[in-house]
């Protein structure tokens, strides 16, 4: 670990060597909504939420939004007055003290860690599939899992601002391509008379399924709204743009994920949901072939791709800037807050990731399968990001109470905080406790080595953790 001392500037005053004031509001809901993955998520994870929840996957879209809207609650109101590129860390250290601080980045390390292969070691398969489908050439998945992450660093590289660039130009792709495939379908649906509300309804959940995991699943695609939080030295008026760009971010892919999830749901059919839609592992390919043609199908193919992509390209960016600051304050090797002299981005922090995406993601994707370590890392990443939500809400609320005072309002500091406390507790029990197959029911296993090694680290930082 470095020798260099806790930082502790005053609210307001903290001296940034990150480029300043060169991003704008656009690119924090960007570097969100890339996160998010959209059309990935919509894509994939509708799937095991059909066998749950049947026709009702809307309804579980629509509730999981306005759960996800309260969690970012605490992220703006943090924002307004602390912006920072270390985002959850900076905000629970400033609301509840250096030594949770250090834990909220520890679980932070360990969810970009995971976040990166995770994006990649799916995208890699289907490159493999797709390549041999469309042309005939058979290359391994991790030929392409690395010439992607080579990509990604090569496009970080360059600065926030141009990977923001070509994440906004996939994103427009991604969601354009959604779009004309959600025009057809409700057309051609409404033509039929087949538009209803009954995906929004509770009559068509099957016998034996279950409506709150699919309303967790549903929350949980929303995981990486934050994101925008990490660009706060970065971006230009981030007590203004940072807490649009949070809730700008997710109103974009809630009403998205709202409006995809029942165009899938007419369009392959309410009955056919829990039954075929569960058993398709392309039920959108199915719908654009089904609608349109296999023109389409190819289009929704190479979203899918890209969406990953995307996504992999902000959790690197954003990650970068989290490791970036905890090493500035000394925590994490003095490496890990190194700049690069012209662009000034977090080079050490974007190399680290890149090469611990190898790392991790080759070997899991060879000890089990690529769709099984995607899994794995996916539930990781979002128990691992849960938790770091539960220490932001009770850190804004001490936050508001002790440093705030004048500012606290009881609505909007203490009871919004507490139910989105409530809220999280509830959703990661319902992910522990539910059974799990091999290779997820070793999921617990890793969590809790990983906090008590985070533990063991506190009592060997004690000395500079509590000087702080």
């Amino acid at each position: 670990m470095s020798d260099v001392p806790i930082q502790q500037p005053a609210d307001d005053e903290r001296v940034s060597s990150l480029r300043q004031n060169t991003l704008g509001l656009r690119h924090a809901i960007i570097i969100s909504v890339a996160v998010m993955s959209p059309a990935a998520s919509i894509f994939f994870n509708t799937i095991p939420q059909a066998g749950l929840v049947g026709a009702a996957i809307p309804l579980c879209y629509l509730i999981g939004f306005l759960i996800a809207l309260l969690v970012a609650n605490q992220y703006s109101e943090f924002s307004r007055e602390i912006p920072s590129s270390g985002s959850a860390y900076t905000f629970v250290t400033e609301g509840l003290g250096p030594i949770p601080g250090f834990l909220t980045a520890w679980v932070g390390l360990a969810a970009i860690i995971v976040g990166v292969p995770y994006s990649f070691v799916l995208l890699g398969a289907n490159l493999q599939t797709l390549v041999q489908r469309w042309f005939g050439l058979n290359l391994h998945w991790s030929f392409w899992f690395v010439l992607a992450i080579g990509l990604a660093f090569a496009i970080c590289y360059l600065g926030v601002r141009q990977s923001m660039n070509i994440d906004f130009a996939f994103l427009a792709f991604e969601i354009g391509i959604c779009l004309i495939l959600a025009g057809i379908v409700l057309f051609r649906v409404g033509q039929q008379g087949g538009l209803t509300l009954v995906p929004f309804t509770l009559q068509t959940i099957p016998r034996g399924g279950d409506i709150t995991v699919g309303i967790v699943l549903a929350t949980l695609s929303f995981i990486g709204f934050e994101t925008a939080a990490t660009l706060g030295e970065e971006t230009r008026n981030p007590h203004r743009n940072i807490p649009r760009a949070v809730f700008g971010s997710m109103i974009v892919v809630g009403v998205f994920y709202v409006l995809m999830a029942y165009v899938s749901t007419v369009g392959y059919g309410i009955t056919n949901m829990a039954t075929g839609f569960a058993n398709d592992p392309a039920p959108f390919d199915t719908l654009g072939r089904q609608y349109s043609g296999p023109v389409l199908a190819v289009l929704i193919d190479i979203v899918g791709l890209l969406s990953f992509f995307s996504a992999a390209l902000a959790i690197i960016n954003g990650g970068a800037r989290i490791l970036y600051t905890v090493g500035r304050d000394g925590l994490l090797p003095h490496w890990t807050a190194w700049l690069h002299p012209v662009r000034q981005n977090p080079i050490g922090s974007i190399t680290m990731l890149c090469i611990l995406g190898l790392i991790v993601g080759i070997p899991l994707g060879l000890l089990f399968t690529p769709i099984q370590a995607f899994s794995f890392l996916g539930t990781l990443d979002a128990l691992l990001i849960l938790i770091i939500y539960a220490l932001v809400a009770l850190a804004s609320i001490v936050f508001f109470l002790r440093k705030r005072r004048e500012r606290f309002r009881i609505f909007l500091h203490g009871i919004l905080p507490g139910v989105s406390l409530l809220i999280i507790l509830g959703i990661l029990g319902a992910v522990v406790i539910s059974p799990s197959p091999w290779p997820l029911n070793l999921l617990p296993f890793v969590l809790i080595a990983w906090l008590l090694i985070g533990g063991g680290l506190i009592f060997f930082l004690r000395d500079k953790l509590t000087n702080a």
